[in-house]
């Protein structure tokens, strides 16, 4: 039955293809960066938009759709005692600067999609959209309920999942759109923090670089003495700094050459050292541990600098506050705030991931097993969740962007419309074992 049921999805998924795109592209066109907004539009305007575009999509295809507080949405399908939960988000970084394409148009390029939410995580979203659409076109009766919960803070704090977790009791069982494939059943902890250097001299009057913690900055300037000093990065996601160059550091260390008094050096050689190399070896982080200084700006005299660490499943953050402590005490920082997420880990041996590892196994006969990643998810806020792509590798060479470009928190975020469009295979054979699975074996 399982096979017969996804014969015709690739050529559902052709005739499809130019829907798909442009209901990518609906999403895609709403700047959705989460904001604090007021008691309508808890997260702003834009959110409160994008919820209620992506809720109307469902009715139309035939699904029942249902807004939260403006914090949320719930698209259900399927009766039955045992409930699936899949969870996504459609907010967003903001976009920075240096973008070659329009960052909320949603470009067609050689095979990519190019636009802020392709990746993370407006593309995902509409694969496991489409693949409950083609299931429930195909006459597929899960016997279970399935809830798609999409979010709209998941970069900005994740107090959508606790309003979520107020308001409705949580899946059985939940898988989260929001990583690479195959299943990932771990995530380091997160350990931020908002850092006060000492005063700079008054030869500064302006110092700034970045927008979120949780991004790599590309830019970064400061002026100095009537002059401006600029420094060029390399973007990417802060729990993934392999290929990025942090702008600040950059900066610091342009500044650091054109001369300095002593205390001005001090400041922006410990800054230089708190961007390091992304992987917080120069303040004694622990091995496996990433560390990105995402946004300075300055505050009176003083730089307010916004930390982003994550640190290995085994490691606590007590051992990372006690690390920065002593960074900040040797270097004359203050630390205003901190709040530590800690790890989460699923049992990769449970029925469940096997389910889901057998599922994509199945659909792309690719032998990989389960991994940790440094990516946090809302599957760390989720009881019974683990993190399921639809991540795949891609080669973006074909589209000619500048270095650095086309990661999900870079400038032109990009998306191969081949995987995506797997992606939904993947789906829709997960969902129809992971629905047999709930039914029998529990």
């Amino acid at each position: 039955m399982r096979e017969e049921l996804l014969q015709g999805i690739r050529g559902w998924m052709e005739e499809k293809e130019n829907l798909f795109i442009g209901d990518i592209r609906r999403l895609v066109e709403i700047p959705s960066v989460s904001v604090e907004g007021d008691g309508a539009d808890p997260y702003g305007k834009d959110c409160s938009r994008v919820l209620e575009v992506m809720r109307q999509m469902a009715r139309d295809r035939g699904f029942s759709g249902e807004i939260l507080e403006n914090r949320c949405l719930e698209i259900c399908w399927g009766e039955g005692e045992k409930e699936l939960g899949i969870w996504g988000h459609l907010d967003v970084v903001p976009e920075g600067k240096g973008w070659v394409y329009p960052p909320y148009a949603c470009t067609c390029k050689d095979g990519f999609l190019i636009g802020r939410g392709v990746q993370d995580n407006k593309g995902p979203v509409m694969a496991v959209f489409y693949a409950l659409w083609y299931l429930k076109e195909q006459g597929f009766e899960p016997g279970i309920r399935i809830r798609q919960i999409l979010g709209c803070q998941e970069e900005a704090g994740m107090t959508d999942v606790d309003a979520y977790l107020r308001i409705r009791r949580a899946p059985d069982y939940s898988f989260v759109s929001d990583c690479s494939f195959p299943v990932c059943y771990g995530e380091k902890g997160i350990f931020t923090a908002t850092l006060l250097t000492p005063p700079l001299s008054g030869r500064f009057s302006e110092f700034s670089g970045g927008t979120v913690r949780n991004s790599v900055p590309a830019k970064a300037r400061a002026r100095m003495d009537g002059m401006w000093y600029d420094g060029e990065g390399i973007a990417g996601h802060a729990a993934f700094p392999e290929g990025t160059k942090n702008a600040l550091a950059v900066l610091c260390g342009i500044l650091l050459e054109a001369g300095q008094d002593r205390e001005d050096a001090r400041v922006l050689k410990s800054l230089r050292h708190l961007c390091g190399d992304g992987y917080g070896r120069e303040i004694g982080l622990p091995e496996g541990s990433t560390c990105n200084v995402g946004c300075v700006r300055m505050q009176g005299q003083q730089l307010r600098i916004e930390l982003d660490i994550r640190y290995p499943v085994n490691e606590r953050g007590d051992g990372i506050l006690e690390m920065l402590r002593a960074f900040a005490g040797e270097n004359g920082f203050q630390i205003l705030r901190y709040e530590d997420s800690k790890p989460n880990l699923f049992p990769p041996e449970s029925g469940f991931v096997q389910t889901l590892m057998n599922a994509y196994r199945r659909v792309t006969m690719d032998g990989r097993g389960p991994y940790i990643m440094g990516g946090g998810t809302y599957a760390r806020k989720i009881p019974n969740a683990v993190g399921f792509g639809p991540g795949m590798e891609a080669d973006m060479r074909i589209l000619g962007l500048p270095e650095g470009h086309g990661g999900c928190h870079s400038a032109d975020e990009a998306q191969s419309l081949k995987n995506l469009k797997r992606a939904v295979e993947i789906y829709a054979a997960a969902i129809a074992d992971v629905s047999r699975w709930l039914r029998e074996e529990m």
